[in-house]
């Protein structure tokens, strides 16, 4: 019989995997109460005595074995230590790390994913089709075109009473919709049409929007105070994980706790990234190579995944992960951290219109490097080839020429697969939207990976790795800048790994020599009829990664303006799409200058009805990420006020989310979800939105922001 991996996970009341297999008859629950996971300690000389005594003392199973304690080096002599039960694994690693004083002791394999190990053992991987009966994949993770189990879905939507404007948990549970079953009447009544509904349907996967956070907790909160048995997977019990406010990036993000079913995927499509990006497609291939379950990698980011694959290289290679990673930065003068310590190469772009620009980029510019350079921890600086390693371009650096680095061995399949995804998809067909899909998940894996290697708790991170990646990202745009000008161009910018050139050069022949010199493929992604590149607003000098432009299809490309954020109103970001949809319609520089008018009567249109008050709320609802607690705010903005709102209605929003709300009269604010359809919105200040919206797209054609403002303060809307 043959079938798909949909679930794994441990039951820690009956020490056992369970995994549930999707086959063509059905879901099968298997269990498996002989596999018992462990880890590996490597004690300290003076405690390793101690050590032995406190394991046999406590009754813990242990033994001597030999294996690799890092991705090179000799076999060494550690400590097998097998817990009693699963729940037991985390507090005895704790607990020897304690008696170590947390620097005695070294521990491997601790904190691995639970699945991902029994994946390990067992040698298979999930969503790969494989033989039941023994227990082989029939397929390889990196297959391109692979089977895919006909998974059944249904959506799942609640209505509650929610009786201060949002709901809460106090709330009554009025209208439950499953696909089209729609289920009314009273809680209790609704409650078991829904469970019911889910037995007839028997989806594979729950889809809801927001169920993590709310829907499943609030029909679980609805169960209990029906007395009733909420059961909403194939088996009774969940897997209720912990909210927490995180920082990545520069800025504070919330992840809400996740509520797994068994048997049956719990998919909140709010709260993962991935399947935003990549739907059921990206979701499935991602767990395929990171060996990580459906339910779990749909929580998880696409650093988690690249981890997870480094770690699961790092198993096949015969190396323990160490548990709580020290490799401190090496020591550097002044001098080096001068040289060491920058980012890729920029040139400053030149503010204005320009026409007939092309675009070229580096495809999968730095996780190249990484592979083609042999960038990881242990092949750089190695002992091995001190006087014949490959030199990091001003550095002083060097990487190993005699073996294959675990970064590299990891990156070189996902890069070859991101490109075969994309040739297949430009070549059209069927599977051209999966193949899309898919890609499109690959992408966010590579750039995280960069990232990863100077994370201080990346397991393989190391800044040295960081620092050389991107040497040889400056060495490549420098060298692509100079053979470009020898080609008849100019370079208007260049960010990374893309360059924006002027001139009459042979664009195919210029791709084509930057790739055969450096190893890596430079793409044309087309021809701008004209391109606008925006100015810093603080120092008027050229903003990097702010700019708009219309290829030659009439297709635009904008980057960093109102339109692309979040933190505006959609009255803002309709504005400047508006103005654009005007502008694209101009065929060279003189075309778009011609045009310029007819976006200013899209901006009168939009303050004309601001200020007759015809502009929709909805409209001007705005989003603002919440970076602390309440009673930490030391300034009263507005963020603040609708904080005190919430909290005055019992709402608590952690630092991470995000509280929407509309500005009024008074220069008050008004959360959203308050509203009642008679505020009166504060026009000036929305006016401003305006004028900073339409200021944005113009200002390098002296009709910025404050431009504007006096000129309708003089002179008003049509």
């Amino acid at each position: 019989m043959h079938g798909w991996i949909l679930d794994c996970y441990a039951d820690e009341v009956n020490n056992e995997m369970v995994t549930w297999i999707k086959t063509s008859t059905g879901m099968e629950r298997v269990a498996d109460r002989e596999y018992r996971p462990c880890f590996y300690v490597k004690p300290s000389a003076e405690r390793r005595q101690d050590l032995l005594l406190g394991l046999k003392e406590a009754g813990v199973e242990h033994r001597w074995e030999k294996h690799r304690t890092w991705l090179t080096g000799p076999m060494e002599e550690v400590l097998k230590v097998t817990p009693r039960g699963y729940r037991n694994l985390m507090p005895l690693a704790k607990t020897i790390d304690k008696w170590g004083c947390h620097r005695d002791h070294t521990l491997f394999n601790v904190d691995t994913r639970m699945d991902t190990r029994y994946f390990l053992h067992r040698k298979v991987f999930p969503m790969g089709l494989m033989d039941v009966e023994k227990w082989k994949n029939l397929d390889t993770p990196f297959r391109l075109d692979y089977p895919m189990p006909e998974l059944r879905t249904c959506e799942l939507t609640l209505e509650t009473s929610a009786r201060r404007g949002m709901p809460t948990m106090e709330d009554r549970l009025k209208r439950a919709t499953l696909d089209d079953i729609v289920m009314e009447g009273k809680e209790a009544d609704i409650l078991e049409l829904l469970q019911q509904a889910l037995r007839d349907k028997d989806p594979d996967v729950l889809i809801t929007d927001g169920g993590d956070s709310f829907h499943l907790p609030f029909l679980e909160k609805c169960a209990e105070r029906n007395e009733m048995e909420l059961e909403l997977g194939r088996e009774g019990g969940k897997r209720r994980g912990k909210g927490k406010s995180y920082f990545t990036y520069g800025r504070i993000l919330y992840k809400p706790p996740a509520y797994k079913l068994r048997g049956r995927i719990h998919l909140d499509k709010g709260s993962s990234f991935i399947f935003q990006e990549g739907k059921m497609a990206g979701l499935i291939d991602l767990c395929r190579l990171s060996r990580i379950s459906l339910q779990d990698m749909a929580r998880m980011s696409p650093g988690s995944a690249i981890s997870a694959m480094q770690v699961n290289e790092a198993s096949k290679m015969g190396s323990l992960v160490m548990w709580k990673k020290n490799l401190p930065e090496d020591f550097k003068t002044a001098a080096e951290l001068v040289a060491c310590d920058r980012g890729g190469l920029i040139y400053e772009p030149k503010v204005g219109l320009h026409e007939h620009i092309q675009e070229v980029d580096f495809t999968s510019l730095y996780p190249s490097i990484m592979v083609r350079h042999n960038i990881s921890p242990e092949t750089l600086n190695c002992d091995c080839c001190q006087d014949s390693g490959e030199p990091v371009p001003g550095l002083g650096y060097w990487t190993c020429t005699k073996r294959k680095g675990l970064l590299g061995r990891v990156l070189e399949p996902i890069v070859r697969r991101r490109i075969s995804l994309k040739r297949l998809k430009n070549e059209g067909g069927r599977r051209s939207e999966i193949y899309d899909q898919q890609a499109k998940v690959l992408k966010w894996v590579l750039v995280t990976c960069f990232g990863y290697t100077g994370y201080r708790n990346a397991r393989f991170g190391r800044i040295e790795c960081h620092e050389s990646i991107t040497a040889h990202g400056r060495e490549i745009l420098l060298k692509s800048a100079e053979v470009a000008e020898n080609r008849g161009f100019r370079v208007l910018h260049g960010i990374v790994d893309s360059l924006w050139l002027s001139g009459d050069g042979d664009i195919e022949a210029y791709c084509r020599e930057i790739g055969q010199r450096m190893g890596i493929p430079l793409v044309w992604d087309g021809e701008y009829k004209w391109i606008v590149f925006l100015p810093n607003l603080t120092n008027g000098a050229g903003a990097l990664n702010r700019y708009y432009g219309a290829f030659q299809d009439g297709e635009l490309k904008v980057r960093g303006i109102a339109l692309r954020r979040r933190d505006t109103c959609t009255l803002a970001r309709e504005l400047q799409q508006g103005m654009l949809d005007r502008l694209v319609l101009g065929e060279d520089a003189d075309g778009f200058r011609h045009r310029i008018p007819e976006a200013l009567d899209v901006l009168d249109s939009f303050v004309r009805d601001l200020r007759n008050m015809e502009t929709p709320l909805e409209k001007l609802v705005l989003s603002k990420r919440i970076t602390r607690e309440l009673n930490e705010y030391r300034q009263k903005n507005d963020q603040f006020r609708a904080l005190c709102q919430l909290e005055d209605q019992g709402f608590r929003t952690p630092p991470g989310e995000a509280v929407e709300f509309i500005m009024i009269k008074g220069k008050e604010v008004k959360v959203a979800q308050f509203l009642e359809g008679d505020e009166e919105y504060d026009v000036g200040r929305y006016e401003e939105l305006l004028f900073r919206a339409a200021g944005e797209l113009l200002s390098p054609f002296d009709l910025g922001q404050d431009r504007l403002r006096d000129f309708y303060r003089r002179n008003g809307a049509k």
